[in-house]
């Protein structure tokens, strides 16, 4: 079952802080399966089709989203296309996070 689009934000955040290295940077490719994992979603989810004629997974679009309202947030800095970056801020936030586990 789908997560709603908020519950994937605090998640992506902490895969960027935690995989990103020393920038905090990932490919938005390298985030649809673990991000998937954490969710426990099955194969038939993590291909179910956005169902508006576009050849990509809802998963993907959702994972997007969730990095769009991180972007609004400013918890993502600038950085080139397909390539997400922690802000200063963003790695603030990652780090409270991570502290309240």
């Amino acid at each position: 079952m789908f997560p709603d689009y908020e519950a994937l934000e605090e998640p992506l955040l902490r895969f960027i802080y935690e995989n990103g290295g020393e920038n905090h940077e990932v490919h938005s490719s390298e985030t649809y399966r673990p991000l998937a994992d954490h969710f426990g979603l099955s194969a038939a989810e993590r291909a179910k089709p956005r169902g508006d004629g576009r050849d990509e997974p809802l998963w993907n679009n959702m994972v997007q989203w969730a990095r769009r309202k991180l972007k609004d947030r400013g918890y993502l800095a600038r950085s080139a296309h397909g390539t997400w970056r922690l802000s200063d801020a963003g790695i603030l936030a990652a780090q409270k996070i991570l502290a309240r586990k």
